[in-house]
């Protein structure tokens, strides 16, 4: 047994452990419902780009049984987080943003809402129990984690086999119950990962199409935390959803323009995406040049947009800028920046296309370019960094990686890293000491998607 394995089955017997101490008797079940680490390709998600993340080995465990009665039970081996009972009836009434146990209800809602979990069946109860070793607000989606991890068991509890990729699909729809609106990359990760392999993901319809990540020469790919915690569905939520907003504030501009100057059929795009597919199949390029002429300013007022569009204001917030029920996104004191995040995204889409091309053939110089080119615009164009993650970057570039970027939706979190393998040792080694144990890098590996884990009982 390797010492991941080891490590896998040490999870396991805790949670069930401690779900026993909870609930009086052990589970049926437990679930490992793992991170991911997306090598390139950040925020194209929901924008119809792809992206080429991999699952990684730190996951959370969820050890799960029937209930009692029409109601949820969940506990965290983690004291932050306490323990919360949820109405069955009463799914909807989600608590303040930030509590973890809207993350149950949004897979439980999402389950039921698409009838993948028929609704009478949770009549019966739920009682998980979550142990994790995959820190939150780091930038390796542990918030998807755990809505994949409920819903997984609530699926094996009542002895239900969804389709993975379907799932997927419902659980990205779901989590914006949570408050963010973000894409579906996270979630297919979760759910699809393959052991040894990144995953090429594009979007409206989801395809997955697994990439070999070894061979001869593989690089490691190395992971360490920059210390800032964003959380996405807390204090991070109007950062993050500022861009999905500006992004499809962008396109409306871009389609405006392109009605007036003879390109009506471009109006038929949902997403920036679309334009580089059947039936446009535009080249990145020349979308990037279109951008150019079509969105000028470098950041626009409320007041710009809806000059540009011909809208009133309040058409404006209900149709782009609404968040939540009673939620609008406010004027940003910097104006909102179209013309440079629809750069990013478009550019950072042809980048996954041939970084994807290069992991393949383990062209690790290209596939170094590449990831930097991706740091400098998440950077500079999408403005997701900060300074403890640039502190991080320059500090990995001097101790030898060939490429650093940050990881992740931004604003903090983690950092990977390209390192050769003959600089593997004396890299950590020097970052430990540029940075001290904190960020001391490990190895991101690229692990299996969820899965349920059999219990293994002790001998008599």
């Amino acid at each position: 047994m390797t010492s991941g394995q080891e490590r896998v089955q040490a999870m396991a017997a805790d949670a069930a452990a401690r779900f026993e101490a909870v609930y009086g008797g052990p589970p049926a079940l437990i679930v490992r419902a793992p991170g991911r680490v997306n090598l390139i390709g950040e925020h194209t998600d929901y924008n119809g780009l792809p992206v080429l993340p991999f699952a990684i080995e730190q996951s959370h465990y969820l050890a799960a049984g029937e209930g009692s009665g029409p109601r949820i039970e969940i506990a965290n081996a983690d004291p932050q987080y306490a323990a919360a009972t949820i109405d069955v009836e009463a799914l909807d009434a989600f608590a303040p943003p930030g509590s973890w146990e809207n993350y149950t209800r949004a897979a439980l809602l999402g389950l039921c809402e698409t009838s993948v979990l028929p609704s009478h069946l949770l009549e019966r109860g739920l009682r998980v129990l979550v142990g994790s070793d995959l820190p939150s607000g780091v930038g390796l989606s542990s918030s998807s984690a755990l809505v994949v991890g409920f819903a997984v068991a609530a699926l094996a509890v009542n002895q239900i086999d969804a389709d993975r990729q379907r799932l997927a699909e419902v659980l990205a729809e779901a989590e914006q119950h949570v408050g963010t609106r973000g894409g579906g990359m996270d979630q297919a990760a979760c759910l699809l990962g393959r052991q040894g392999h990144a995953l090429k993901i594009d979007f409206f319809p989801l395809e997955v199409d697994p990439v070999r990540f070894g061979g001869p020469g593989c690089l490691p790919v190395l992971i360490s935390d920059s210390g800032v915690r964003v959380e996405k569905s807390g204090a991070g939520r109007m950062l993050y959803n500022r861009r999905p907003i500006e992004c499809r504030l962008a396109l409306a501009l871009f389609q405006r323009w392109a009605r007036r100057f003879g390109h009506a059929e471009f109006g038929a795009a949902r997403h920036w995406g679309d334009l580089v597919k059947p039936p446009f199949e535009l080249p990145h390029a020349g979308v990037l040049a279109l951008i150019e002429e079509s969105i000028k300013q470098p950041w626009y007022s409320i007041h710009d947009l809806c000059d540009h569009l011909a809208m009133r204001e309040q058409d404006l917030r209900e149709r782009y800028l609404r968040i939540g029920a009673d939620e609008y996104l406010l004027e940003p004191a910097d104006g909102f920046r179209l013309q440079q995040r629809a750069q990013h995204v478009i550019s950072e889409g042809w980048r996954v296309e041939e970084a994807a091309l290069a992991l393949r053939s383990g062209d690790w110089p290209r596939l170094a370019e590449l990831l930097e080119a991706s740091h400098a615009s998440c950077r500079d164009l999408y403005e997701i960094s900060c300074p403890e993650v640039e502190r991080l970057v320059g500090a990995a570039l001097e101790a030898g990686a060939l490429a650093s970027r940050l990881t992740g939706a931004g604003f903090g979190g983690c950092v990977l890293h390209l390192v050769s393998v003959a600089r593997f040792e004396r890299f950590r080694d020097t970052m430990e000491r540029l940075l001290g144990p904190m960020a001391a890098p490990v190895l991101a590996r690229p692990a299996a998607g969820a899965e349920i884990l059999a219990l293994t009982r002790p001998a008599a």
